[in-house]
């Protein structure tokens, strides 16, 4: 298969992988990457191959990778790393010989001269940690030696960070931040005069943007704290909906600037004032975004009817996906329990769904087919995943109308209760707005 038709096929499974594992996926700067430029990517690394999978599909090129050589020893994983032209990387701590890596940085190399995007995860392995790991040093080298041995004109690197709202849960979101192209060559003298400082001093460099676009929080408690404030500081009281992953990065990555910083007073106040409203919402049974609508005045009989009248209609898919389905997501599901690396987890659910749910469509239309003919086993290949997205949808709609009931419940005879909650709320976000010096929200 051509290259450029492998890219585009591999782009087009990653978008639905991703689009079916993710609620919903956010991308800030992607025009970044639009142009032709020859660019090194670097990326932080929590996630394992689901990673890698949501810059393939939301990216506008698409990235090469460089990829650990042991990951082609695992036989379901190896046709998908062809497809995606994964450039195999040799680790002397797999057992294998690190002179086998001249090919790989020739071939990053030719992709470079090119204009290609060549992508890597410079800390080297996916990890649990709540901020960045040291940087190893291919993506300088690569660049460099592009830039300077084979005259590469234009490099340029790019820092693009990945977060998360659960990583390894089903149906939670995804961040990509794209940061700003910079050009390669301003090192290329440096790397003249001393090429080992000038790779040492470049990789310095990119870990300092991937810090800066990408998360890096002091423990899992103060990321996950600084999230759930910036939240609220994020969510706008006149349209109460949930913040997107953009808005509450760039509060959260702030405050946590702030607080490496040493404003410890401005930020204990806010923890203070955030930690009592929290208390009071979860005493009453609320979240933030259902105080809010509370008290908007929406026809919450009408919401409910239209919600429930959805629920109604895909209940005869649901039963049919439900079915479908159930025992080959029970069996991954207690697969991902396995793993300790939370990204592996993701990773196992991500492609153990795929390849699971596709056997399972083409025994279904297998089946139907040799029963009632070709025509009818391929409506029965078609049934499986549409079924599947329907029974999806419906729960996520449940959800919904338990939300809208919470609100009802709340909205009658709760002012009091409500105007407390609300005064305790605009204090969190003065606080907040002192602190960061600018409106919120």
């Amino acid at each position: 298969m051509a290259r450029p038709v492998a890219d585009g096929v591999m782009a087009r499974l990653a978008r639905v992988l991703v689009n079916i594992f993710f609620r919903q996926v956010e991308v800030e700067h992607r025009h970044r990457l639009s142009g032709g430029q020859p660019t090194v990517l670097v990326a932080n690394h929590t996630n394992g191959l689901v990673d890698a999978l949501l810059l393939m599909a939301s990216l506008p090129r698409f990235p090469r990778f460089l990829g650990k050589s042991t990951l082609f020893s695992i036989l379901p994983l190896r046709p998908f790393l062809r497809l995606a032209g994964v450039v195999p990387v040799y680790r002397a701590k797999d057992g294998e010989s690190t002179a086998k890596n001249a090919d790989a940085f020739r071939q990053c190399r030719r992709l470079l001269g090119e204009g290609g995007l060549v992508a890597l995860f410079p800390e080297g392995v996916s990890h649990d940690e709540p901020s960045l790991q040291p940087l190893k040093t291919g993506a300088a080298r690569i660049a460099l030696g592009a830039a300077f041995d084979d005259e590469v004109p234009g490099i340029v690197t790019t820092a693009v960070g990945i977060a998360y709202d659960s990583k390894a849960r089903f149906r939670s979101r995804a961040l990509v931040r794209v940061g700003p192209p910079e050009p390669v060559p301003e090192w290329v003298t440096a790397y003249r005069a001393d090429g080992p400082e000038a790779v040492r001093g470049l990789t310095e460099e990119l870990s300092f943007r991937l810090r800066s676009i990408g998360p890096d929080y002091e423990s899992w408690q103060q990321a996950a704290e600084l999230a759930r404030v910036a939240e609220v500081l994020g969510r706008d009281g006149d349209r109460p909906n949930d913040v997107g992953l953009v808005a509450r990065e760039h509060l959260a990555n702030a405050l946590a600037s702030l607080e490496a910083d040493g404003t410890v007073e401005g930020l204990g106040q806010l923890r203070a004032a955030f930690d009592r409203y929290e208390r009071r919402l979860t005493t009453v049974g609320l979240t933030d975004e259902q105080l809010l609508l509370a008290g908007d005045g929406a026809d919450v009989r009408l919401v409910l009817a239209w919600s429930l009248g959805k629920v109604v209609l895909s209940l005869p898919l649901v039963a049919v996906g439900t079915v479908v389905h159930v025992v080959p997501y029970t069996v991954v599901k207690r697969l991902a329990r396995l793993p300790t690396n939370e990204g592996m987890k993701a990773t196992v659910k991500l492609l153990g769904c795929f390849a699971s749910f596709s056997l399972v469509y083409v025994g279904l239309g297998t089946f139907v087919g040799l029963r009632r003919g070709p025509l009818a086993g391929l409506v029965a290949l078609a049934t499986g995943p549409l079924c599947g997205y329907v029974t999806v949808q419906f729960a996520e709609r449940v959800v919904d109308i338990g939300r809208v009931l919470v609100q009802a419940r709340v909205g009658r005879g709760a002012e009091g209760v409500l105007d407390g909650l609300r005064a305790d709320r605009a204090e969190v976000v003065a606080l907040g707005e002192r602190l960061l010096g600018a409106p919120v929200g």
